[in-house]
């Protein structure tokens, strides 16, 4: 693999990690991909700019990981938690994710974060694969939903 630089998501990046985002997810988003992701990347960059990373191969971005901390979530004290984590799909495979999710597991460390969490649909198996073999588990939560 040519040279990855790991670093913290610029506003310049929000235009390219939108177009992986659709392209990673165009399939379940039903009938509009009009919907406002950039506007998410630029609130979770201005909120949390150091968990929010990308991974940038030839000049541009190859993937992205949006990580939060948050206080007090559901008993837990102050946590991690992968928002997002997507990798453009023609390079998918390549390590890339791998090197996001070890960037990111290693700010929640230097911020004392004992306990990182995240959510994957259950039938998602490359990612809930992926999730184990950076040291996820089960966790004891359930995930739980009402529409509206």
């Amino acid at each position: 693999m040519n040279e990855l630089n790991i670093r913290p998501m610029k506003e310049e990046d929000i235009k390219q990690a939108t177009e992986i985002h659709k392209g990673v997810v165009r399939e379940g988003l039903g009938q509009s991909t009009n919907y406002p992701i950039e506007e998410l990347f630029r609130s979770f960059i201005k909120k949390s700019p150091k968990t929010c990373i990308v991974a940038e191969k030839d000049g541009n971005v190859a993937g992205f990981v949006v990580g939060s901390i948050k206080e007090w979530v559901f008993g837990v004290e102050r946590s991690g938690w992968i928002e997002m984590i997507e990798v453009e799909p023609k390079v998918m495979g390549m390590g890339i994710g791998r090197h996001l999710g070890d960037a990111l597991l290693k700010i929640f460390k230097d911020e004392g974060i004992k306990e990182i969490y995240t959510t994957v649909e259950w039938d998602s198996g490359d990612l809930i694969a992926f999730f184990k073999s950076i040291g996820f588990n089960k966790s004891s939560f359930i995930n739980l939903e009402r529409g509206l």
